[in-house]
């Protein structure tokens, strides 16, 4: 693709493109001055991933910040989407916002864990905690959860159902440092039915396939490890 010429209906792939290509079409498309003194070049880049390069400059002129999930996802770029895994996204959506966490109005770039990726971080805090993430791919949604401080939350994971509690046992994600690393800052150790169990924070906490009927039951591990604070009084 980067060898053939931009036109309004080449779909956006990062990745796959120089950047320096696309800055330069936007530039002419939108204006050098007006490209400088808006959002992160890159970053905006990648929440218009998928979509035509018309369609990016109408998203530049009107930010989807107002859009609802459901809007969003009814982009063209999301018919890969199941309609069960669409309820799932926006049902989601819902219950994480009354925790406090948000998607921020855009979907990007997957990168390495699928076409696309919804990134849930607190609303409002400077430092953007991320609590939750959907990896969309061609076949499949992920949802990943952001936990630390396991076994501050033993009890409750031991008596989890077997598709809460799956995630935490021995199998998927396993710390495989070789040789082994002392200290390693992205190993996450902790002790589930009496056994240490020690997982790689880059991948831990995933939950294949997921759906609108185990939907509680992530939401409580969430209120778990994310509390709304009361106001003080």
């Amino acid at each position: 693709m980067s060898d053939h010429p931009m036109t309004e209906d080449a779909v956006i792939a990062m990745f796959q493109v120089p950047l320096a290509k696309y800055r330069a079409f936007f530039e002419n498309a939108i204006g050098k001055e007006a490209l400088a003194s808006g959002p992160d070049f890159q970053s905006w880049l990648n929440t218009q991933n998928g979509k035509t390069l018309k369609e990016a400059i109408e998203a530049y002129h009107n930010p989807s910040q107002d859009k609802s999930m459901a809007d969003i996802l009814s982009e063209k770029r999301f018919d890969i989407i199941s309609g069960p895994d669409k309820a799932f996204i926006a049902a989601f959506d819902k219950e994480i916002a009354a925790l406090g966490y948000g998607f921020g109005g855009e979907i990007g770039s997957g990168f390495c864990w699928g076409r696309y990726m919804i990134i849930y971080s607190k609303v409002g805090a400077k430092a953007k905690k991320v609590a939750a993430r959907i990896y969309i791919r061609d076949d499949q949604i992920v949802l990943r959860l952001f936990l630390n401080q396991i076994d501050k939350h033993r009890d409750y994971i031991e008596r989890a159902p077997k598709h809460i509690k799956r995630a935490f046992l021995k199998g998927q994600h396993d710390c495989g440092c070789k040789p082994r690393k002392e200290n390693c800052r992205f190993r996450k150790a902790y002790t589930i039915d009496g056994k240490a169990i020690e997982k790689c924070s880059g991948g831990a906490f995933e939950f294949q396939q997921p759906d609108l009927e185990k939907l509680p039951d992530y939401m409580g591990l969430l209120a778990k490890f994310y509390p709304v604070k009361k106001a003080k009084a």
